[in-house]
């Protein structure tokens, strides 16, 4: 397949047991080949995802002093075994290609604010939300579409239940308590000065799924045949989902957890993207019917938060040396 297929769920969200199970041979059919796929009539309104937006800019346009003071003092991780995703990040500050293990290769050209449950509880580790009226207000902008994204993981995660043959309640009860982040980013157009046109490096995610909408065209999405595709996300409503590792681990690469990459264009590029999860007390291993003596299993278990922190530390150019 070299094109990332749409998947109307208007009928499915209307519980239709036929249309769901349609919808997830669908999802079955676009996550063993490409890994990604274009969600419509999912119900998110386009009013909840542009007040996210209209969030996005406000803290964006805040002068670099305002913003950095939802950086975190030491960084990213607090130490090596207590992290939050939340806060901060400026250009070239994270490095995709460090995520994937590939240290000394360049950093990515995007600011990111991430924020999460933690955050929307109204957790105090990051102190800007209780110091910075004007970024607590915006976080408040992002509340009811991280909430609506939630909801649509919940009932994705039933459909990717479905087309597994598995429980209809499997994952719900894997995923029902983790801490999802969301990222709201923004990607420069492109400079002379800088040294590429990398907004991010090639990656995969550490999710089970994400869900991601933007402004402009800038993600791509590499094929099995290595080449280089962009999804058409017309409509801001326009929902890209993509696997994640953890999702492929479950599966035993049954499923693709896809690389994709952002290059910048001639104008900035804003996107929110949401990370499903899973508990942190999760054991990620995979499903015994997708192993066999001829196709054991191709990753050793291991528990969520502790994947996790592992690909964090990662993210932030912390090798795995340095996170001892």
């Amino acid at each position: 397949m070299n094109d990332i297929p749409i998947i109307d769920l208007s009928e499915a969200r209307l519980g239709s047991k036929q249309a769901m199970k349609e919808a997830a041979f669908s999802i079955d059919k676009a996550c063993k080949e490409v890994g990604f796929f274009v969600l419509t009539g999912h119900g998110v309104t386009k009013d909840v995802i542009q007040r996210a937006y209209d969030g996005l800019a406000e803290f964006f346009s805040l002068e670099p002093k305002r913003k950095v003071v939802c950086k975190l003092p030491s960084g990213f991780t607090l130490n090596r075994n207590d992290y939050t995703p939340y806060g901060y990040s400026g250009l070239l500050e994270e490095n995709a290609y460090a995520y994937m293990g590939e240290y000394g290769k360049p950093s990515d050209y995007v600011e990111k604010f991430s924020i999460g449950k933690l955050i929307i509880a109204q957790d105090t580790k990051l102190s800007c939300l209780t110091d910075n009226s004007d970024v607590g207000h915006i976080v408040d902008k992002a509340k009811d579409y991280f909430a609506a994204l939630e909801d649509l993981s919940l009932y994705l995660a039933k459909l990717f239940a479905i087309a597994l043959d598995l429980p209809e309640g499997f994952f719900e009860t894997r995923i029902q308590n983790s801490n999802d982040s969301m990222r709201l980013q923004t990607y420069p157009g492109f400079q002379n000065e800088f040294t590429n046109n990398q907004g991010m490096a090639e990656h995969t995610d550490g999710s089970l799924f994400t869900l991601l909408t933007d402004s402009s065209p800038g993600i791509q999405v590499m094929t099995k045949d290595n080449q280089w595709i962009e999804p058409n996300l017309t409509e801001l409503d326009y929902i890209l989902v993509n696997i994640g590792d953890l999702m492929m681990r479950w599966s035993n690469d049954q499923y693709v957890s896809t690389r994709h990459r952002v290059v910048l264009r001639d104008k900035s590029r804003q996107s929110i993207v949401f990370f499903k999860l899973a508990n942190d007390d999760t054991m990620i291993e995979a499903f015994p019917k997708f192993c066999s003596a001829e196709y054991p299993a191709k990753y050793a278990p291991i528990i969520y938060e502790q994947f996790s922190l592992q690909k964090m530390n990662a993210l932030f150019g912390r090798t795995p040396e340095e996170a001892i």
